[in-house]
């Protein structure tokens, strides 16, 4: 993104701390979004009470911040991310000649004395060289912290360009120092790869104390008196912006004892609204610097991005994402639904074989009421049958299954022309062979009209094949 330019469906978000985001990150105006003016004016206004437009040293921007909820914002295409300093930890460490997945798990263990946090549970992103002994910057956050920011704008469709620790996003002029003032916190950048983030409070008097004693821990300011660099080609502040930004240095310049110019120390700092302007005034008094107060600015790119920190592939991460404790009275009702369905298919299966028992038995016991004289009973039903046919036989009858009456049913069905067309007939376990003459049952449709007429008589008739002139018929069951 461009500095200074921020068209339509783009925005850059200053990240609240992790301790407010957490519970009031999507419903309560915790972000503080720089959209551009026309899109700003429609989501409500600046976020100065006076209007003040975004600037970086005096340069006016086409954009304006603004306080507001995840949920408030407009339909955005891509966003940059400005996390909270003291969220970020930059460190100076001797990285191993790694890279990629091997790289991640071994920088744990490199930073493990220089964090309170648990490694473990840190993204590393690692960012240029430091000097000339092999030292490279390296940004450790919160992993939890980084997915759910990222994943949440992710999840509401928008593109997520670039993650920045506040205190390397700070524009800096020739003394390479810059401070910023937001979300009751402070962001100090001491130099192009180096800054760490400061709590402050609400209060006038303890933003005052927090300032002083984040400079005196960090050594700074320690540049000259002079007048801050303007960013490369850009033109004088113009208009109203660039009178209420002169406003506010020569209110610090007439507030702060007079000294040699020499003597003195100049501080760029960037406020959030006018309710840091006492504060720092107070903190330059009692520090011995003067304050260039500016309106916040626009953020430049970092040299790390915490992107480069993120683990897996998106649908993995969409996956870890996924908050199951939402899911779990769902998850429980699926389990118990499927518990009841298999148990009520258990017993089901259960109580038919109860019954295919009991009728196994039943007709066990009929058959051994009517051939008591049977020595051993295997398949009752089968044998059954073959007893009957025996009976049949020896009486001199005969049976549905027997070579006249299966003959004699097929004639029936055929018809009219039913010894004209069978060529053969041939009986063998109580089925008929049939071939037929040439001529006869060859179409489609003929062959349905007799299986559909012999249907009616009971039997079954399949062709072996729609080319072959022969059929197998049999009782029906």
């Amino acid at each position: 993104m461009a500095a200074q330019v921020l068209r339509k469906g783009q925005a850059i978000v200053w990240v609240p701390p992790r301790a407010i985001g957490e519970r009031a990150f999507a419903t309560e105006p915790v972000l503080l979004a720089m959209l551009p003016v026309a899109v700003s004016d429609k989501v409500g206004g600046a976020a100065n009470p006076g209007g003040v437009p975004v600037t970086v040293f005096g340069s006016a921007s086409t954009a304006r911040y603004v306080r507001v909820s995840l949920d408030a914002l407009p339909v955005l295409k891509t966003a940059t991310l400005v996390f909270d300093a003291r969220d970020v930890n930059l460190l100076q460490v001797v990285v191993p000649a790694l890279s990629g997945a091997r790289l991640q798990q071994a920088l744990p263990n490199v930073v493990e004395e220089m964090l309170l946090q648990d490694p473990q549970s840190c993204a590393y992103a690692v960012g240029p060289r430091v000097g000339a002994d092999g030292q490279r910057l390296v940004a450790a956050i919160d992993r939890g912290w980084l997915e759910f920011v990222v994943g949440a704008f992710e999840r509401r469709g928008i593109a997520v360009q670039g993650a920045w620790p506040a205190q390397l996003a700070l524009p800096v002029g020739a003394d390479r120092t810059a401070l910023a003032c937001l979300n009751d916190g402070l962001a100090l950048r001491t130099g192009l790869l180096d800054g760490i983030g400061w709590s402050a409070s609400s209060d006038a008097d303890s933003r005052a104390e927090a300032i002083v004693a984040l400079l005196a821990s960090a050594g700074t300011p320690s540049a000259p008196f002079a007048p801050p660099a303007a960013d490369a080609g850009a033109a004088p502040a113009a208009g109203p912006a660039a009178a209420e930004g002169e406003a506010v240095v020569g209110l610090a310049a007439r507030e702060l004892p007079s000294e040699p110019p020499r003597l003195r120390r100049r501080l760029a700092v960037f406020v959030e609204d006018a309710s840091w302007q006492t504060p720092v005034l107070k903190a330059a008094s009692r520090a011995g610097f003067d304050a260039d107060i500016r309106a916040l600015p626009f953020p430049l790119p970092a040299p790390v991005d915490l992107l480069a920190a993120r683990r897996g592939s998106a649908a993995g991460r969409w996956f870890a994402d996924i908050d199951w404790r939402a899911w779990r009275s769902a998850a429980t009702f699926a389990g118990a639904s499927i518990a009841a369905a298999l148990l009520g298919l258990n017993l089901h299966w259960g109580a038919l074989a109860q019954e295919r028992a009991a009728l196994k038995a039943q007709t066990e016991r009929t058959f051994r009421q009517a051939f008591p004289n049977t020595p051993l009973v295997v398949e009752p039903l089968m044998q059954m049958q073959r007893e009957v046919a025996g009976l049949r036989t020896r009486a001199g009858q005969a049976g549905p299954e027997d070579f006249l009456p299966l003959l004699t049913r097929f004639s029936l069905a055929l018809g009219a022309q039913g010894a004209d067309s069978m060529a053969s007939v041939e009986y063998r376990e109580m089925r008929l062979r049939v071939r037929f003459q040439p001529g006869f049952f060859e179409a489609r449709s003929a062959r349905e009209i007799l299986v559909r007429d012999s249907q009616r008589q009971g039997l079954s008739v399949k062709f072996d094949g729609e080319r072959e002139p022969t059929a197998t018929v049999a009782l029906m069951r």
